[in-house]
């Protein structure tokens, strides 16, 4: 009998090639594509670093709970607070890789190490404070469009967000020109925040000043060249900085502080409001 026709081939799947390792700005995830299409994506993952690594990926969102625990050295269940987990490979030892597939939909998602270590004086750290994090795009319908890659030298950003809910930085794209930058920040909330930008790398020194007790906002961000483009952007209002940036990856977040209902302190930055971007 004939051989029965094949069926149509689907698309290969999308593919992402992950890197983690250290160096001296921090710890970092270095990936070969920042935007896919929706559908299922192939993460590999390779630990070229000295230390145990992990790759998360996850939409973006409140990563509060899950910092506050692992800057408190306690353990904490990563599936049951990143809601939404899309994949994950834990505990990948130095020089080891680790693959696996997640289906994700349109919008912005984040690939993140959520291990921790301890500093000399026997204090904890998180791997993500260090700088392990990257904002990951998954075009579609009802995410973002495919321009979301196309380098320009202007970057436009909605802060929106309840308050019972994660508060998120939506960027219109993930990769800006060298040079003079205009940041056009929208602020679609009920509350007032600022907008720092820098170099991804190390914020642990930042954060854990910040965290302690009875601390009042910080806005001294020297420690991990932090540039405050806006101050306190009110509810509701829009405004435009041109800062100049050089090639590499960059973090726009807020750094503000704010109490939680128990009365614990959060960072904005940690609630969500956060993305990377890359300067080419």
């Amino acid at each position: 009998p004939a051989t029965p026709a094949p069926a149509a081939t689907q698309a290969a799947a999308a593919v992402v090639n992950v890197e983690a390792y250290e160096n001296a700005d921090g710890y970092f995830l270095k990936a070969d594509q920042l935007v896919v299409p929706a559908g299922v994506v192939t993460f590999n993952f390779k630990n070229t670093g000295k230390l145990t690594h992990e790759l998360m990926v996850y939409p973006m969102q409140d990563i509060g709970t899950l910092l506050a625990l692992h800057r408190a050295d306690k353990t904490a269940d990563e599936p049951a607070l990143l809601k939404g987990m899309a994949g994950m490979a834990e505990d990948v030892d130095a020089g080891k890789s680790a693959s696996f597939n997640a289906t994700l939909k349109p919008g912005f998602y984040e690939l993140g190490c959520h291990a921790r270590s301890k500093n000399a004086d026997g204090t904890t750290y998180t791997h993500f404070d260090k700088g392990q994090f990257l904002t990951l795009a998954v075009t579609g319908p009802g995410g973002p469009s495919a321009s979301v890659a196309t380098p320009a030298s202007t970057l436009a950003i909605e802060m929106t967000g309840e308050e019972n809910a994660s508060w998120l930085f939506t960027p219109d794209r993930l990769v800006v020109s060298a040079g003079d930058v205009a940041f056009k920040v929208t602020n679609k909330m009920k509350a007032e925040h600022d907008f720092v930008v820098s170099p991804l790398g190390d914020t642990s020194k930042y954060v854990a000043g910040a965290m302690m007790p009875g601390m009042a906002h910080n806005d001294d961000y020297s420690s991990f060249k932090g540039t405050e483009l806006l101050a306190d952007l009110a509810p509701g209002k829009t405004d435009t900085k041109t800062f100049k940036l050089t090639p590499g990856l960059w973090v726009a977040a807020c750094y503000m502080s704010s109490k939680a209902t128990d009365g614990s302190t959060f960072l904005h930055r940690d609630h969500g409001q956060r993305i990377v971007f890359m300067v080419k």
